[in-house]
């Protein structure tokens, strides 16, 4: 169905039809940008004219036949009745076929249909110039269609030629105006539709009827609500009619869409002209057709639909080409790092780019790459730096670069921040990379773990001071600073004098020994006021690594439920799974396995499948805690995946042996648990990471000993644990003492238990509380002491169960139902009400509910055994319950506070 606003051109045929028949010849030239309907006009008007006894003749030029000869008269011959002409094959001559057409006008008028003129050979336009001369005295009409401003020389002299015939009429198609394409819009919906969804379908397809048949195609209605048009289908019929309308446009016109396109939002006339490689005449007239199919207003594309599908049609080289020109021009002409990197990005494989790029590519590449991390988008910074790194030829900048693209893609990809360091660090060892870089690399190495690779890079760099030269004071300011800066490279600090300096230094900003009040104070300052950014990603896990390390594992773990809510496992899986293994940790050393578990495989997730050494830190806390939960099953498969070579030399490797280990130990094979554990001792004395609250080894060790029965090794070990600085830390010093009791005399158990629970308590691991309750019911059911012995036991075995360690939970009391939390199955009587105890109350019952007699409890809160008495009673009553072993265990929680306060008043 031709448009409406076609109807006029429509008669106009028509009437110059009906003249024909009356007797005269005549040539009809229709000519209209790409899309406007052109050859569904003449198609159209065709087939009226055959139904009603018109001889037609029908061909169309194509582009691949122009430099064929006859190519379009041969398949007017075709058309031609029966007997008309020879069938030969042979191309008739002018004559022949003007005598043809004479004996077919002689029976009736002819119309000679020609569509895409501009595309038609030479010889075939010389014939059809011939019978515009020769035969104007009969009934035949020359039907042309083309697009304006194309074709060769040929169709231009030919044009003028028909200007010429006194039988020409010229039929001018175009774009449709507004009025025009709410009306199309309306008969095509059924209904009146807004005016600002036909303003928005014309800003769209300039009015191009091919083109806004495409729209409504892909969007019969609009949407219900909407304001606007939906956008464009990626490859739908929308961007198939740009390309038709494109190719039908003409070289030149293509060429221009691709410049402008390609300079996007910074296309002007001379930028477009230039990159087009086009004089101003040839751009005016390539921009008009463009302009008049609808696809350009000015030096801008209608849609980035458009602009996308212009892309997509030009050739990939070309595209290259006029990328990586465009560069260049905006970067002379003062334009952003980031527009100019936008284009060396799309620039790929041009030729002779290496050689043009040398002051000035590189350069913009890495500022774009600045400005992208302050806008937090480390995806395109990385982006620019790997270009950057391809483009660049000085080996000094490259290492530069791969320094840079460690530091930024650790965030979405630790194995590939790994990789990345491997150039630098053969440089390294080869001596050609400078002080300044191998600093940067010792920090890097370090925040991958890889401690002893970042002590030899600050070993092998370091420049000696001048003999008798005094190096100057280290100041002293935030307890932080020793925390997150290595000494630079080439520094004259005395620590830097030997390689064991070195190790201490990497190793301190791994596994900081540190705790006092000063410190965490500046810790928790940090994580306050700092924002989570490329900058500050290592400062913040120290920090929280810090805190964990000073038995603040609570703390730690709400640092990293807030800091991990800042990251995306899918856009920043790095930075995700590095929060979430530390999380993962903190939850571990309060004792929530489950919590551990999903939180680790959450973070195992994020980064699994790239080959990153960084996964086994959050699988070890996942095999831990599921090895805890006595899941064997789940940890044997999680502990399946390979393991490279590159795992031990990371500190990571230490973790990992750890949880190997005690996997060994829970499904009773001590002798491998013991390989393990002296294992991951050896690593951590190797590289001055040998601190109980990092990793705690020899308890580890001397447990799978005492399985074995080798309990003088199990007591060596634990006097040398009990002996270093680190056992100031409650955790540690409980884990010790629980140890040493297992290796004592059973008479001096009890008390060295009690000690034991007492650090474990003030902790907050719940786990290894549970652990340590245990035994001491144990050795108080040993010495006699029953009803306290089960007080106790009963104790450690609801703190096992909240914990969710069944295994735990059936050495302690073998049978009992096991009580995971969160799942529903509590099989226990409801907890009673605490809150209604009075504060004396309430801290004589929790402590009587682990276990201390009247006597001590006395003893511990300075009062009288009466007032115990009196205290209890009023707490069984208020609670509801009768004796002592019916005591809340939530109580637990009040009386950490309660010990804290009794120790103030001692």
């Amino acid at each position: 169905m031709v448009f409406w606003h076609q109807d006029d051109a429509f008669a106009r045929l028509d009437m110059m039809l009906k003249a024909c028949e009356s007797g005269g010849a005549g040539v009809a030239l229709v000519e209209g940008p790409a899309g406007c309907g052109k050859s569904e006009l003449v198609q159209e008007f065709a087939e009226l004219a055959l139904r009603g006894g018109v001889t037609v003749l029908r061909a169309a030029g194509t582009p691949g036949e122009q430099g064929v000869e006859h190519a379009v008269l041969r398949r007017l011959v075709a058309g031609l009745p029966p007997g008309t002409l020879p069938r030969d094959g042979a191309v008739p001559s002018v004559h022949a076929f003007e005598e043809a057409l004479r004996e077919l006008a002689g029976r009736g008028t002819v119309m000679v249909c020609v569509d895409d003129l501009h595309h038609a050979d030479a010889s075939s336009l010389d014939h059809l110039l011939h019978l515009a001369r020769s035969l104007r005295g009969v009934p035949l009409l020359l039907v042309l269609a083309q697009s304006p401003g194309q074709g060769a020389a040929e169709t231009s002299r030919a044009r003028t030629e028909f200007l010429r015939h006194p039988g020409f009429g010229w039929i001018r198609l175009g774009c449709l105006d507004l009025g025009a394409t709410a009306e199309i819009l309306a008969r095509h919906t059924g209904a009146p539709v807004s005016d600002t969804f036909a303003a928005h379908l014309h800003r769209i397809t300039g009015g191009n009827p091919l083109l806004l048949k495409a729209l409504l195609t892909e969007y019969p209605v609009p949407v219900r609500g909407a304001r606007r048009w939906p956008a464009p289908l990626p490859g739908g019929p929308f961007a198939e009619a740009v390309a038709v309308c494109l190719r039908r446009s003409g070289t030149e016109a293509r060429l221009l869409a691709a410049a402008i396109a390609v300079l996007g939002e910074d296309a002007t006339a001379g930028l477009a002209r230039g990159l087009a490689g086009m004089t101003l005449h040839a751009a005016r007239g390539a921009l008009s057709v463009l302009d008049g199919t609808g696809l350009t207003d000015g030096y801008r594309l209608r849609h980035p639909a458009a602009a996308a599908t212009v892309l997509d049609d030009t050739d990939p080289a070309e595209r290259a080409r006029l990328h990586w020109q465009a560069a260049r021009v905006l970067h002379d002409g003062q334009a952003r790092a980031g527009v100019v990197a936008g284009h060396l990005l799309a620039a790929v494989d041009v030729p002779g780019s290496l050689e043009a790029a040398a002051g000035w590519a590189v350069p913009a590449l890495r500022e774009a790459a600045r400005q992208a991390l302050l806008d937090d988008d480390w995806s395109y910074a990385a982006s620019c730096l790997g270009r950057a790194r391809e483009l660049c030829e000085e080996e000094s900048l490259r290492l530069d670069i791969d320094l840079q693209l460690a530091a930024v893609t650790w965030r979405g990809n630790p194995a590939a921040a790994e990789a990345h360091l491997a150039v630098p660090l053969a440089a390294m060892r080869e001596g050609t990379l400078a002080a300044a870089p191998a600093g940067l690399l010792a920090r890097l190495l370090v925040s991958q773990g890889r401690i002893e690779s970042a002590a030899e890079t600050l070993e092998r760099t370091a420049a000696p001071h001048t003999e008798g030269e005094q190096p100057p004071p280290v100041p002293r300011e935030d307890p932080l600073r020793q925390l997150y800066a290595l000494p630079p490279a080439g520094g004259r600090d005395q620590a830097a004098a030997a390689a064991p300096g070195r190790m201490r230094d990497c190793a301190a900003l791994w596994a900081h020994p540190g705790g006092t009040g000063g410190e965490l104070a500046a810790v928790e300052r940090l994580l306050k006021a700092t924002p989570l950014a490329h900058t500050t990603f290592d400062p913040l896990t120290q920090a929280v690594r810090t805190l964990l390390h000073a038995d603040q594992a609570d703390r730690a773990a709400v640092w990293c439920q807030k800091l991990q809510a800042q990251t995306d496992p899918v856009n920043t899986p790095g930075w995700y799974a590095a929060f979430g293994h530390l999380y993962a940790e903190a939850l571990l050393r309060t004792g929530d396995l489950e919590g551990a578990a999903r939180e680790a495989a959450a973070a195992v997730t994020a980064v699994a499948g790239r080959g990153s050494v960084f996964l086994f830190a959050p699988l070890a806390a996942e095999v831990l805690a599921l090895t805890a939960m006595g899941r064997y099953d789940d940890a044997a498969r999680r502990l399946e995946l390979p393991v490279p070579t590159e795992l031990f030399a990371s500190v990571h490797a230490i973790g990992y042996l750890r949880a190997r280990g005690h996997y060994y130990l829970a499904t009773h094979r001590p002798q491998a648990a013991v390989g393990e554990f002296l294992d991951a001792g050896r690593l951590a004395r190797r590289w001055n990471l040998d601190r109980p609250r990092f990793a705690p080894w020899r308890t580890d060790a001397a447990e799978a000993l005492l399985q074995l029965g080798e309990h003088r090794q199990a007591e060596r070990f634990v006097a040398e644990q009990l002996s270093m600085a680190e056992v100031r830390s409650a955790r540690v010093h409980g884990i010790s003492l629980r140890l040493r009791a297992a290796v004592g005399e059973p008479a001096q158990r009890p008390k060295v238990l009690g000690r034991a629970v007492e650090e474990l308590r003030g902790s907050g691991d719940r786990l290894e509380l549970a652990r340590a309750l245990a035994d001491l019911g144990r050795s108080l059911q040993l010495v006699g002491e029953g009803t306290r012995a089960g007080m106790v036991t009963r104790r450690a075995w609801q703190l096992a169960a909240d914990c969710g360690a069944g295994p735990l939970c059936e050495q302690i009391l073998p049978g009992q139902t096991r009580v995971v939390p969160g799942s529903g199955s509590e099989d226990r009587a409801p907890v009673a009400d605490a809150s209604r105890l009075s504060e004396s109350e309430r801290r004589v019952a929790a402590l009587a509910a682990y276990g201390y007699t009247n006597r001590e409890i006395s003893g511990k809160l300075y009062i009288t055994m009466s007032t115990v008495e009196q205290h209890l009673t009023r707490a069984y009553k208020k609670l509801n319950i009768t004796r002592r072993q019916e005591l809340p265990m939530d109580l637990q929680m009040d009386l950490q506070a309660e010990e804290h306060e009794s120790a103030k008043a001692g």
